[in-house]
């Protein structure tokens, strides 16, 4: 290992974000310094600008997209949540019963809808179901191709989110498949590709938009998350255009300006009502004040732009990853009148190496260790 690979791992950053920001090519080591690590992320930059517990409620997909409906912020058609104990209609009728299930959704067939865990996160156990009258009088379900009944498809769903948030949130959220805009169905029509808006209220409260990403999903895949596979596409945020898609390095990480099952150029053209879009994740930013620090999921449809859900715990590569590094000279000073600071240069080789021995002794038996050596490397001083 070459001593400045050394000591930009030991300034926080992993073997994963050492290739995908490609700090190799980088000139001047102190560069990527200005690129925000998932550990410093996650230990100071999310402490200090999402401390209140309101943060916790759009972990909640169910009360998320009661609240913003609410408040007339667009949000896919909600039928109702799902739960053998707790399953309940946006209406408070019950929703917990094959029998329940059947009287709500089956004066509207036929449907295709979207089920995913209340809790759920990083687009896992995401299904796609078309729903349909049976021959039997019934309603027939569509999954993969396989034809079940209702109560049969019902029965397969777990009762719980599967363990994220420690598992304290019940049930299925039962949304429409949302149709979206023309224009990123010619791109990509396996998937719903959804955009990435991070929006950020300053100590001023002045709300601005931070970084943006399209993420465009690929075949054979029901959800366009980055990490199973799909690409992120950079997104002017002033302009609305478009830039090159990148996969994730296990899956590639190569650039490139089309869609690699479908041919489509996407790089240079503009997305459609790009300013309807920020001023919708405007808006649903401002309707969770506590948490200045928002990845809003924003689908594009015939209509306008819908919000999918809301990330306190937003995923920072996939839009970091097309720029020259999150921490410029004003997100810093920014930043800082929050109590969050980052050092300006990497340190030198021998705290490098004694930052790399305590991440492996927090990932054995020890995270004080790590905590202390990161009280250090977190204060507002630029020298190595």
């Amino acid at each position: 290992m070459n001593l400045d690979k050394l000591r930009l791992l030991g300034s926080g950053f992993t073997e994963e974000e050492y290739r995908l920001y490609h700090f190799d090519r980088l000139p001047d080591i102190k560069a990527a310094m200005q690129y925000l690590s998932h550990r410093r992320n996650h230990q100071i930059y999310r402490p200090a600008v999402n401390r209140g517990a309101q943060q916790h409620t759009l972990e909640d997909k169910w009360v998320t997209q009661l609240f913003l409906s609410g408040l007339s912020i667009p949000v896919a058609r909600t039928w109702g949540l799902y739960h053998p104990g707790f399953g309940a209609t946006i209406d408070g009728a019950a929703f917990r019963t094959p029998e329940d299930v059947a009287a709500v959704l089956g004066p509207h067939l036929p449907l295709r809808l979207i089920l995913k865990p209340r809790g759920g996160r990083k687009g896992r156990n995401i299904l796609r179901a078309d729903l349909h009258p049976a021959a039997d009088g019934g309603i027939g379900v569509t999954v993969d191709g396989a034809e079940l009944s209702l109560a049969a498809f019902l029965e397969t769903l777990p009762d719980d989110a599967f363990g994220d948030y420690d598992g304290n949130y019940h049930g299925w959220l039962v949304q429409d498949c949302l149709r979206q805009h023309e224009f990123l169905d010619r791109i990509n029509p396996h998937t719903i590709n959804s955009m990435r808006v991070v929006t950020f209220i300053a100590a001023d409260d002045t709300i601005g938009v931070h970084l943006a990403a399209l993420r465009l999903g690929r075949a054979g895949g029901v959800a366009d998350n980055w990490d199973r596979g799909g690409l992120s596409v950079a997104i002017d945020v002033g302009t609305g255009t478009l830039g090159q898609g990148l996969a994730k390095p296990r899956y590639g990480g190569a650039w490139t300006s089309v869609h690699p099952d479908t041919g489509e150029r996407f790089e240079g053209r503009q997305l459609p009502e790009w300013p309807r879009v920020l001023e919708v994740c405007r808006r649903a930013a401002a309707a969770f004040s506590g948490i200045r620090a928002v990845g809003w999921d924003v689908a594009l449809t015939p209509d306008g732009p819908v919000i999918i859900e809301g990330n306190a715990t937003w995923g920072l590569p996939v839009v970091q990853v097309h720029t020259k590094g999150y921490l410029t000279p004003e997100v810093r000073a920014e930043l800082a009148r929050h109590g969050a600071y980052f050092p300006e240069e990497p340190p030198s080789v021998p705290r490098a190496l004694l930052a790399l021995l305590g991440y492996q002794w927090q990932r054995s038996r020890g995270p004080g260790l790590l905590q202390s050596i990161h009280a250090r490397l977190r204060r507002p001083t630029s020298g190595g």
